[in-house]
């Protein structure tokens, strides 16, 4: 299962907020993801806001945290 797949199904994002959750676990910037997905770094921040919100995250470096822990590979 791809990393997007596993952080949609985990935290019921939808795959536009999966894909960018993914890039941001790889500690990939708001800025540079937004950039790789082609889309608006505004959309991207009301993306992220949605994210914070479903996986009860307030801080990117928290969002980050949680994201690589439940897709590390041991």
């Amino acid at each position: 299962m791809a990393t997007w797949q596993l952080l949609q199904q985990t935290f019921l994002l939808t795959p536009a907020q999966a894909h960018l959750a993914a890039r941001l676990a790889t500690g990939e910037s708001l800025d540079d993801s937004a950039d790789a997905l082609c889309i608006a770094k505004e959309t991207a921040r009301t993306q992220l806001k949605s994210i914070f919100e479903k996986t009860e995250t307030h801080r990117q470096s928290e969002l980050v945290a949680l994201l690589q822990a439940l897709t590390r590979k041991d």
